[in-house]
């Protein structure tokens, strides 16, 4: 299709500031449509448009920033909240959560104009702060938005929260008390959350275990380097039982020792060799179990529970 100069330089502009374009005279729209039509753009939300190549690179939370940027730039008095909010806040999340639904806050309920894919979520008062130039809610307010989502999930989003020191639980409860909200289910998190979880997997983690009734382990427990001893060996997940034995769960634990700008560690033996090696020293100072999760095993909850099960994790009892 002959080129549209003002389409092509909305197109470049809107690339280059990572968001979606939208035409802003009824010539810009009938063009971007027309490439619409043509399969050159994509269109993820009504008068937003993207080059289809260009998209397709992107992941889902990418989209729903592009997506989130290019709604701020047309109407940039909309305040975004729950997992909207979360994606411009740098908070991890599961990317399984992204819909194609944008969240924000409104006054008022859905308009008989809106597009089908933005949620209102209705406040009476509306707590907000411009971060990257994006109306957002508090991120107290964003993670009591993001409370509806299955526990494990929405535990990753409060750990991250505070791992990133966007907000406290102190200052989360405190809003939970000034908000029509799931009270019980933000006390769940508020008493569970653990910033001293490394990333969403091992919280998803956490979460899946505390959800199937599993004892919460402690977290980033140190045990000693004997090649290395001013850095210590950090396990994801370690229980101390009554009777001595001592259990360590990793999520992923090829990241413990995956560098890939160490070239000296590069090939898979050298990772196995050092996994081992570093087992060997574990099980020197009393660990009796350890256990390799990866993401996969958290995505089928009974082959999590068997690797568990089978060193012996203990649960409580109802």
């Amino acid at each position: 299709m002959k080129e549209h100069k003002e389409v092509a330089a909305l197109l470049r502009s809107a690339q280059s500031d990572l968001r979606c374009a939208s035409g802003t005279t009824d010539a810009q729209r009938k063009a971007l449509r027309r490439r619409l039509v043509a399969g050159e753009l994509v269109s993820p939300y009504r008068n937003l448009y993207a080059d289809f190549d260009y998209w397709h690179t992107l992941n889902k939370e990418q989209q729903s920033l592009h997506v989130i940027r290019g709604l701020a730039h047309k109407h940039p008095s909309w305040v975004f909240t729950g997992l909207s909010a979360a994606c411009v806040y740098g908070v991890q999340h599961s990317r399984l959560l992204h819909d194609g639904k944008i969240y924000v806050a409104a006054h008022g309920g859905i308009g008989g104009a809106d597009e089908s894919r933005l949620v209102r979520v209705y406040m009476n008062r509306i707590p907000q702060q411009v971060e990257q130039g994006i109306c957002l809610v508090t991120p107290a307010r964003m993670v009591i938005d993001c409370a509806g989502y299955p526990f494990a999930q929405s535990l990753a989003i409060i750990d991250s929260t505070l791992r990133k020191g966007l907000a406290s639980c102190e200052e989360i409860e405190a809003m939970a008390l000034q908000t029509v909200c799931d009270e019980q289910a933000i006390r769940r998190l508020v008493r569970y959350a653990d910033s001293r979880s490394e990333n969403g997997g091992e919280s998803l983690f956490r979460g899946l275990m505390i959800e199937r009734q599993y004892a919460v382990p402690m977290l980033q427990v140190e045990f000693d380097n004997p090649d290395n001893p001013v850095a210590p060996y950090r396990v994801d997940s370690c229980w101390k039982l009554a009777d001595g034995r001592i259990i360590v769960a990793e999520y992923d634990g090829m990241a413990k020792y995956a560098d890939g700008a160490n070239k000296n560690r590069a090939s898979l033996q050298s990772k196995l060799d050092y996994e081992r090696h570093r087992e060997q020293h574990l099980k020197s100072q009393g660990v009796t179990g350890i256990v390799h999760v990866y993401y996969e095993d958290l995505m089928v909850p009974r082959r999590l529970e068997d690797k568990l099960d089978s060193i012996g994790v203990p649960k409580l009892v109802a």
